[in-house]
Formats: structure tokens, C-alpha cells, sequence
């Protein structure tokens, strides 16, 4: 009869175990996940930014130094517009 339950209390301690390190696994799993897309995110943010203050700088610059990108001058003389600042 004891021995019974000393096989009954090792089965359970074997599948608290086993189910400890399945919830571990998947925790860890759910983690790596979520630092994944959050790291993406975070690059896709950058990127967005990078390019955003590049673009800016050189229009900024342009103006700065009173003229503005080859495109804008372009599209003015087509219209027929003066090309310069406003």
C-alpha cells in the first residue's frame, strides 16, 4: 500500500516536471517572439525616421543656401514660374 503511494507521488512529481518545463518553453517562446516584432517595429520606426531626416536635411540645406532641389526648379520652369524661394 505505501508503495502505491510513493509510486503515485513520484508519478505526479515526474508530470509537474514535465509540464513545468512545457510552460517554460512556451514562455520563452512567446518572449523571443514578442522581442522579434517589437525589435522590427523599432527598426521599421528608425528606418522611416533616417529617411525622413535626410530628405529634410538636403531641402534644408538647399533652402538654406537659396536654392532649391533640381526638382522643384524643373517643375517651376515648366509651369513657367520664376524658380526661387517664395
Amino acid at each position: 500500500m505505501f508503495w502505491h503511494l510513493v509510486e503515485w507521488a513520484g508519478t505526479v512529481l515526474a508530470a509537474g516536471a514535465v509540464a513545468g518545463l512545457v510552460v517554460t518553453a512556451a514562455g520563452a517562446m512567446g518572449a523571443w517572439l514578442v522581442y522579434r516584432w517589437a525589435r522590427r517595429r523599432v527598426q521599421a520606426v528608425t528606418g522611416t525616421a533616417a529617411r525622413y531626416a535626410v530628405q529634410t536635411a538636403a531641402v534644408t540645406a538647399a533652402v538654406r543656401r537659396r536654392r532649391l532641389p533640381q526638382v522643384v526648379y524643373h517643375l517651376r520652369r515648366r509651369l513657367g514660374s520664376a524658380p526661387g524661394l517664395e
